[in-house]
Order: structure tokens, then C-alpha cells, then sequence
């Protein structure tokens, strides 16, 4: 049984866009009464509609804009259990196997830089970096030398004095 409640009231639910949702859980960080929950074995989004009071910070807080309250009073299960909202595959690190992050949100930051992003052109090698847990990048990027404030090399900037030599070189005709 439910009962729908008039906006402002201080029981509901919270609604997500699933295909928006990236599963950053930031949500979950300011929910103030634990209604929202993750799984730290698992990118997972659980909601427990008993301890929601409808304050809005998840809503506020989501960069993608995908969660929406809904004010209702429910009865029986379906206020008492947590249910899973959003789950995902967690990503394994390709040099430890350490799961880490969401696999959809890793496998579309790697193809929007591969090719693009001036840091991963000329080294495929790169772009593994991106596939791995906080510790192997670390280790990865410190064994490679890599400076990631590095730029690459530019063309030195024409002076009068070369256009000066350059026109002395040319024949008149």
C-alpha cells in the first residue's frame, strides 16, 4: 500500500535515470540519514525509503541530474528493505586485477581521449594508465618517467630577424 503525499511532506522515495546515473555516489556522501547506500565490494546504489526525509541534498548534490524525490508514505516491504537502485560491473585494474571504479564510466573515458587528448596520441601505451587501480597507476607512471604536466614540444616563435635573414637568402628576380 501506498499513499501519495504532497510535496514538501518528509517520507518518500527517490527516483534515478538509470541511464544517466555514472554511479560516482556523491549521493550517497551527503545523504544525512543513510537512506542512500553503496556496496564497497560492488559499484551499487541502495536506497532504503524508511530513512528517507525528502531534504532534497541527493538531488542537489548529483552532478548529472538524475535523481528526482517522489513523496509518498509506503507500507510493508517496500518501505522496509533497501533495494538496489543502480548496479554495475566494477572495473578490474589490467596490470593487478584489483576491481576498481564503474566499467561503463572507465571504457567511455578511454574512448573519448584515445586519439584525442595530446597525452595519449603517440603512446597507446598510455591510455592503460586510465585501466588502472590508484596503486599500479602510481607505480606505472613513476617507472615511465612520465611528467603529465608535460606539453609537447612547440616550434620556436619567428623573430624579425629571421624573416630579415630569410628574405637576404632568396634570390631578387
Amino acid at each position: 500500500d501506498i499513499i501519495a503525499l504532497p510535496v514538501g511532506a518528509p517520507f518518500g522515495t527517490v527516483e534515478i535515470n538509470v541511464e544517466g546515473c555514472t554511479l560516482c555516489l556523491s549521493c550517497v556522501s551527503a545523504c544525512p540519514t543513510g537512506a542512500l547506500s553503496d556496496d564497497p565490494d560492488q559499484p551499487t546504489l541502495r536506497f532504503a525509503e524508511d530513512a528517507c526525509v525528502q531534504c532534497g541534498l541527493c538531488r542537489a548534490t548529483c552532478p548529472e541530474k538524475v535523481i528526482s524525490l517522489k513523496p509518498r508514505l509506503a507500507f510493508g516491504d517496500t518501505a522496509i528493505a533497501a533495494r538496489v537502485l543502480k548496479q554495475e560491473e566494477p572495473f578490474p585494474c589490467i596490470r593487478c586485477g584489483k576491481p576498481f571504479g564503474v566499467k561503463s564510466t572507465i571504457e567511455r573515458v578511454v574512448a573519448k581521449l584515445e586519439g584525442q587528448n595530446w597525452m595519449y596520441q603517440n603512446s597507446p601505451s598510455r591510455l592503460d594508465v586510465i585501466k588502472m587501480c590508484e596503486d599500479c597507476r602510481v607505480a606505472v607512471v613513476t617507472e615511465e618517467a612520465f611528467d603529465p604536466y608535460g606539453a609537447p614540444a612547440r616550434p620556436m616563435p619567428r623573430t624579425t630577424d629571421d624573416y630579415l635573414r630569410e628574405r637576404e637568402k632568396k634570390p631578387e628576380s
